[in-house]
Formats: C-alpha cells, structure tokens, sequence
C-alpha cells in the first residue's frame, strides 16, 4: 500500500505492511498517545473517539487548530509549530478512528518530526 507515509518513512511503511491489521491499529493507537501526551491533547476525547470511531469533535479541533497555525504564522508568531503540532495530533487521531493506520502514523511523525521514537516503539511492539 502506498501512502503519504511512503515519501517521510518509506521503512515504516514497510513494516507495516508486514502487520496483520490489529496489530497495525495497536501501534498507531501508542503512537498517537504518545503524541497526544507530548502535546497536552484532549487524551480522553481521544480515546473515546477512537474506541467509539467517531472523530467528528476531533476532526473539528484539528481544523480550527489548523486555521489557527496559518494566521499565527502569516503573523510571524512562533507559537505557530505547537499549534501545527497539536493540529496535526489530532489529525492523526481522526485518520486512527477511521481505521487508517497509515495516515495516522504520517500525521503522528508531522507532528513531532520523532521519526525514529515511532520506529523504535514498532520495533518494541508487544509480542502477541
């Protein structure tokens, strides 16, 4: 499968296409709380989100966060990247509770640029 996390990760990509889909789910549900703890997110609204798969609340967020990281940075404001940060975290929770752990991943590693705290928590998944 080709996705936008094939041109920042093409290897975690890769190793997630050697995972069944529930395991796929389970990373990208650590990797999004991890995020959502590195940035003050709604963990909670999160959780409930992707446990009941529905993001609309979330996806709401991500947009105004979104409208909001542009006008900060057309104003030169450099709280403009924890705003694009916190946008794209819950983007990445929104693309998990539709079930795209792909896209998920993409927006989590956006959001942090920790490409390599994502590999090392696929490379320390729990064994089944």
């Amino acid at each position: 499968m080709n996705s936008r996390l094939s041109t920042i990760a093409p290897d975690i990509e890769e190793i997630l296409n050697a995972m069944s889909d529930p395991e796929r789910m389970d990373l990208a549900t650590r990797a999004i709380m991890w995020v959502a703890n590195e940035f003050d997110l709604d963990d909670p609204a999160i959780e409930k989100a992707i446990k009941e798969m529905h993001p609309e609340r979330l996806q709401e967020i991500s947009q105004e966060l979104d409208e909001r990281y542009f006008e900060l940075q057309e104003l030169g404001d450099p709280e403009h990247l924890p705003c694009f940060s916190k946008a794209r975290g819950y983007s990445a929770a929104v693309f998990l509770a539709h079930g795209n752990a792909y896209e998920a991943i993409y927006e989590a590693i956006a959001a942090t640029d920790e490409t390599q705290i994502i590999l090392r928590t696929l490379k320390n998944k729990p064994k089944s």
